[in-house]
């Protein structure tokens, strides 16, 4: 399991377009917004990209400055559901 958390830099009168963008890439979550214009995010790996895919279709966003991993957690022992988390669809 591969859990990064992301702090997304976003031109202010974009924050809609990004978080809507952000919606629909697998993996990543929005899970509130910060001061001057940022974003709390998590990318996660999913059964068919990962993590640093995502975080680089996050990049790619218009109206995206910046984002900033600021912690990860790598674990390929968690166990969800009784089974291995290994590359668990998002």
């Amino acid at each position: 399991m591969n859990v990064c958390g992301v702090l997304v830099h976003v031109r202010p009168d974009s924050l809609e377009a990004v978080e809507s963008g952000l919606a629909k890439i697998p993996g990543v979550e929005a899970h509130g917004r910060a001061k001057g214009a940022r974003l709390i995010v998590t990318v996660e790996d999913c059964e068919n990209s990962s993590a640093v895919d995502a975080l680089a279709q996050v990049n790619a966003l218009p109206g995206v400055v910046a984002a900033a991993l600021v912690y990860q957690e790598f674990d390929p022992d968690i166990e969800v559901g009784g089974n291995i988390a290994e590359n668990q669809p998002c």
